[in-house]
Formats: C-alpha cells, sequence, structure tokens
C-alpha cells in the first residue's frame, strides 16, 4: 500500500470518529433533554395540586367555620328563648350582653364564610387553568419524548453502523500508524488528522516551516504538525487533481 492509500485510509478514519463523535455527542444530550421535559410536566403537576391544596384547605375551613356558625347560632335562640324567663333585670342585662356579644362573634363569622367562598369562586378558577396547563403539558410531553426516544434510537442505529464501518477503516490503516493515530487523538480533543492549506495547518492555524510544506507536496512520508504535533497531510498531494483531457 503505497502512502497516498495509507493516509487516505487514515483521513477516511478520522472522518468516521468525527461522525462517531458528534452522534456520541447528541446522544449523550438526550438524558438532560429528557430530564428538562419530565421538569417541565412536574412543574405542571406541582401548580395543579398547590391549587388543588389551596381550594381543599379554603373548603374545609368553611365548613368548620360554617359548623361553628350553626350551633352559635342555635345557642343564641336558646338564649333569646330564655329572656322571656328571666325575673331580674340585673340576669336579664347579662344575658343581653352575652347575646349581643355572640350576635357580633357570629356576624364576623359570616363574613368570614363569604370571603371564604368568594376566595373559593378564584380558586376554582384557577384551578380550572391549571388543569388545562397539565393537560397540555402532558401531551406535550408525551410528544416530546417519543420524539426523543425515535431519536435515541436513531442515533444507536447509527453508532452501529458507524463502528462497522470503522472497524473497516481500521483495517486499512497502518498498525503503527494507527498507533500514533489513537494516541494523538486522545491528546487533541478527537482530532488527530489535519490538512496544510498552504502553509498554515488546519488543525491549529498556525504555519509550518517552509520544508515541511515542500515534504508534503511530495507526499512519500507521514508528517506531524510542529505546533500540534497532529499528523498533516496535503489535500491537494492527496488528492491531486484530474488531468485535463488533451
Amino acid at each position: 500500500m503505497s502512502l497516498r492509500e495509507k493516509l487516505k485510509a487514515l483521513e477516511e478514519l478520522q472522518q468516521i470518529d468525527l461522525e462517531l463523535g458528534e452522534v456520541r455527542g447528541r446522544l449523550g444530550t438526550l438524558p438532560a433533554r429528557k430530564a428538562k421535559v419530565d421538569g417541565g410536566l412536574a412543574a405542571a403537576k406541582k401548580g395543579y395540586d398547590d391549587e388543588r391544596a389551596k381550594l381543599d384547605a379554603n373548603e374545609r375551613e368553611r365548613r368548620q367555620i360554617e359548623s361553628l356558625l350553626g350551633m352559635e347560632r342555635d345557642k343564641v335562640k336558646k338564649w333569646e328563648g330564655r329572656l322571656g324567663e328571666i325575673r331580674t333585670p340585673r340576669e336579664y342585662a347579662a344575658l343581653s350582653r352575652e347575646i349581643d356579644i355572640a350576635k357580633k362573634s357570629n356576624d364576623t363569622q359570616s363574613e368570614q364564610v363569604k370571603t371564604l367562598a368568594a376566595a373559593a369562586v378564584e380558586l376554582a378558577r384557577t384551578l380550572e387553568e391549571k388543569a388545562g396547563a397539565l393537560s397540555e403539558a402532558e401531551m406535550a410531553a408525551q410528544g416530546e419524548l417519543a420524539e426523543l426516544d425515535k431519536a435515541r434510537a436513531a442515533d444507536e442505529e447509527k453508532i452501529a453502523a458507524l463502528e462497522a464501518r470503522r472497524a473497516e477503516a481500521a483495517k486499512l490503516v497502518d498498525p503503527g500508524l494507527l498507533a500514533k493515530y489513537e494516541n494523538i487523538k486522545k491528546r487533541r480533543a478527537g482530532i488527530a488528522v489535519a490538512t496544510v492549506v498552504g502553509m498554515t495547518c488546519k488543525g491549529c492555524h498556525r504555519n509550518i516551516p517552509p520544508q515541511l510544506a515542500i515534504s508534503l507536496q511530495r507526499a512519500n512520508s507521514v508528517e506531524t504538525c510542529p505546533n500540534c504535533n497532529r499528523i498533516i497531510y496535503s489535500a491537494e498531494a492527496l488528492n491531486p487533481p484530474a488531468a485535463s483531457p488533451a
């Protein structure tokens, strides 16, 4: 196998690895995206539950006050019935004061019941809105989670295909060159091979020495960038343009 063929095989391997990295990166974001969907749904559920709890608390308080108010009103009626039985002015005055105090207390509790009833109307309206928001959130989450599952399955399938391609591509790379490639890839954020255009390495965007550029044009040796240590090659030398027809 010529050096050009070896470099072509290495170039193909690099492209596969870059695509693999992209797909794996996208697949790696799925848990966070799913958590975001779940979080939105949980927030909508909490909003509904909180409003439901407020309405329930309102109804419990209102019923408790109404029950006490009913008993207090019955007590006032009994006291009023006893007024006609009292013979002394002092006892009459004392019981009348108790009746007045009880009536004022009952009036206050009656107003409290009205306030709670009005608040319950607003709470019920808000609860209905929260129920609608929850229903919409559930439907949206169901669709989004289905799309995420679909994307996950597609990416997993793509990774399997790319890994199969990579295994075949790696067989075409010289073992020593492959080991060098893997070592550089680990140290250089997954990019071990870079083209040189003119005098510039596209891996680190710095110029290389003129003599090295000449060697790359000849494409008769494996070279590395003196700046970033990536394997470099001249795209023109590796893929020379087809000769023009005579």
